[in-house]
């Protein structure tokens, strides 16, 4: 780890283009996480896959622009770089397609992303890229190497991109789950759980799994952290 950083974060999956009816922004909530750890001052590091296309060009001047490290980035000479159509219907509420078969699908596990992981402090991933069999393989084997550092699951669950085995998987190999009320209710389901109260869920989660905090977020209403302790705030 550099002296220079008092901790280091690697985030692994997808950065894509959201394509808006008037505009073109980069995103990806992993992308979003590690640009927000580097403007606080730790080491954000950035594990993905862009396509050898325009978008990809365009998207890596922007995360150099931005002051994220590109070395973990990969270029895909077959897949195109990861976007999001949105659109709006009558009621002004937003769609989503998530565009499948794209370059963060097939993330190639690499010496390079073994020894990043293995110094990290901390690795945040979700379930989104988990969707294809390459990337999916490639998350397994970095999580094999990150036994020294607290594992983050931002479970970030989208329509048609998760499964229940890769949702159990993720649980069961994370130390803090982080997800919004409207998830809450979905994992409730997904899951057989009785009640969807966010305490309750917290409670009944950590005693399934071995996550030690569950972060639960309510948008403009403010967050719940409940510990596997019995704290919450």
């Amino acid at each position: 780890m550099s002296g220079r950083y008092e901790r280091t974060i690697v985030a692994f999956g997808e950065i894509l283009w959201d394509m808006l009816p008037d505009c073109t922004r980069l995103g990806g909530a992993p992308f979003n996480f590690t640009y927000r750890i580097n403007s606080l001052g730790d080491e954000g590091l950035m594990i993905s896959r862009l396509g050898s296309d325009a978008l990809g060009d365009k998207a890596l001047e922007a995360v150099r622009s931005l002051g994220v490290e590109t070395s973990l980035l990969q270029r895909d000479p077959v897949h195109p770089t990861g976007t999001v159509q949105v659109t709006f219907g009558n009621d002004h509420m937003p769609d989503y397609l998530i565009v499948p078969e794209v370059a963060y699908d097939y993330i190639e596990s690499t010496d390079a992303l073994g020894h990043a992981v293995a110094r990290a402090d901390c690795l945040c991933f979700g379930t989104l890229v988990q969707r294809s069999e390459t990337t999916r393989r490639t998350l397994v084997q970095l999580i094999e190497r990150s036994s020294n550092c607290l594992k983050v699951l931002d479970i970030n669950l989208r329509k048609k991109c998760y499964r229940l085995d890769t949702v159990k998987y993720s649980l069961g190999h994370a130390d803090l789950l982080k997800l919004n009320d409207d998830e809450v209710r979905l994992l409730c389901q997904l899951l057989g759980m009785a009640s969807n109260c966010p305490v309750t869920f917290s409670e009944q989660i950590m005693e399934q799994y071995p996550i030690q905090h569950c972060l639960v977020t309510f948008g403009e209403n403010g967050a719940l952290v409940v510990s596997q302790t019995g704290e919450k705030v």
